[in-house]
């Protein structure tokens, strides 16, 4: 009798460390799920935001480019060009 209650000693020992390796394992897997999804989130963000950076970046160059063709067209009180900009030959550029 006293081998047969020994044994199921261990049988109960064998079973709740089962269960609480189990859990564990559960626990760690729901959280490298979670992980996964929020990296898979943050992607998505990321993606989007360099998208709005590359629209933002050409607005930017547009609006330059309006601001600088309406400074050159501007006129001085003799119909003179108010700016001038120098021509390509002169201007040094970085290489």
């Amino acid at each position: 009798m006293l081998a047969f209650m020994k044994k199921i000693d261990a049988l109960v020992v064998i079973i709740i460390f089962t269960i609480c390796v189990g859990i564990s394992v559960i626990t760690m897997r729901s959280k490298t799920y979670t992980i996964g999804y929020e990296i898979a989130n943050l992607k998505n963000k990321e993606k989007q935001l360099r998208q709005r950076q590359i629209e933002i970046q050409t607005e930017l160059a547009s609006t330059q480019r309006t601001m600088r063709d309406k400074l050159l067209s501007e006129a001085d009180s003799q119909g003179n060009p108010r700016y001038i900009l120098p021509d390509q030959k002169h201007v040094l550029r970085e290489k």
